[in-house]
């Protein structure tokens, strides 16, 4: 393909083609379909525990003394965060008698108790949240909890990555507007579908086929729009700061809240 260049550098003719397949890797983030499958029941609800100190029980106080107390169980600590799930069935009668439940938490010589959110039991699976300090419990997750832990991910991603791109050579201003623009881009679309604390165990594949598709992404962003370095330089690093980024990344999404 005849390439064409203006006075600035920029790629006329043949950088149209490699922009339209940019844009169709980055909707594969944005554009799926549902798949059912047989798997483990997800739990009835997840609750997170903010400012969790070590030893501390949570438990179910029932309305209908016919029934025994439950045991939230205690599930995984990532990093600040605590969490503790409840799996039950929705065809046990036990349901019904869960709505009138409610949470009692003990912590050292510390004991209150929390009214369940009557949208608790509404679907399958819900996230409560237990702010340790207000002794509060409210449904869904905190406001700036998601976009926040994304940013995290990102600025992290941004930084590995940034320092590869340096040692790689890379110096021209051009160079660095590319890679700001195409990293937000792809990093936050990836990381944003990795959020929540129910991700299961199978999201590690969710993860690679999202790694596959950034690499896709950034490669063909990069070799169209960066020419400071000839294209297997560029192709290299790409290749470098995504292997280095996949691994990473896996890491915190293994040690720390999602």
């Amino acid at each position: 393909m005849k390439v064409y260049k203006d006075r600035s550098g920029f790629l006329i003719r043949g950088s149209s083609i490699c922009l339209i397949i940019f844009i169709v890797h980055l909707l594969c983030f944005f554009y799926y379909s549902t798949a059912f499958a047989n798997s483990a029941e997800p739990p009835g609800f997840t609750i997170i525990v903010l400012n969790s100190p070590e030893n501390i029980s949570l438990s179910l106080k029932m309305s209908n003394r016919d029934v025994t107390d439950l045991r939230v169980e205690e599930g995984e600590r990532k990093g600040w965060e605590k969490y503790y799930r409840l799996y039950y069935t929705h065809l046990s009668p036990q349901v019904k008698d869960l709505k009138d439940a409610v949470l009692v938490v003990q912590c050292n010589n510390k004991t209150f108790q929390c009214a369940l959110p009557d949208e608790t039991f509404g679907r399958y699976s819900n996230i409560l949240t237990l702010d340790m300090e207000s002794e509060t419990l409210t449904l869904g997750q905190a406001p700036l909890r998601v976009p926040a832990l994304v940013a995290m991910r990102v600025l992290l991603t941004l930084l590995i990555e940034g320092i590869i791109f340096w040692l790689f050579g890379f110096r021209q201003k051009r160079s660095w507007l590319v890679f700001t623009a195409v990293n937000l881009i792809t990093q936050a679309g990836l990381n944003a579908m990795l959020t929540g604390p129910d991700l299961g165990n199978y999201w590690i594949f969710g993860y690679l086929f999202g790694e596959v598709v950034v690499l896709a992404a950034e490669l063909t962003a990069f070799l169209t729009f960066v020419n400071e370095f000839r294209k297997g330089r560029v192709a290299l690093y790409v290749i470098t700061a995504n292997m280095a980024s996949l691994i990473i990344g896996g890491m915190v999404i293994t040690y720390l809240p999602v």
